[in-house]
């Protein structure tokens, strides 16, 4: 099997060769620059920080940022709803 491979390109031709190893090139070229404008982690887009807090089970007592209130958010899915007592902005 690799030697009907091996022969197949050798029946081809140099120009042949070249000319398909050129174009496989333009597309590998075309897809990278697509990926890079209409790429979702481009520079444009600010960075946003994710802060973990752990909370003891017992009584807490929950100190929001400014800007946020305490409020209870309610989340719909297809199983049904999922509340959560968070920060709330606005």
């Amino acid at each position: 099997m690799i030697r009907q491979l091996w022969e197949f390109f050798k029946a081809l031709g140099p120009r042949t060769l070249a000319g398909s190893a050129a174009s496989l090139m333009l597309a590998a070229a075309s897809g990278f620059l697509t990926a890079s404008a209409l790429g979702k982690g481009s520079h444009h887009h600010p960075v946003e920080t994710t802060v973990t807090v752990t909370i003891s089970a017992g009584s807490a007592i929950l100190i929001c940022p400014k800007g946020f209130s305490p409020g209870e958010l309610v989340i719909n899915h297809p199983g049904g709803q999922t509340v959560t007592w968070t920060c709330i902005h606005g």
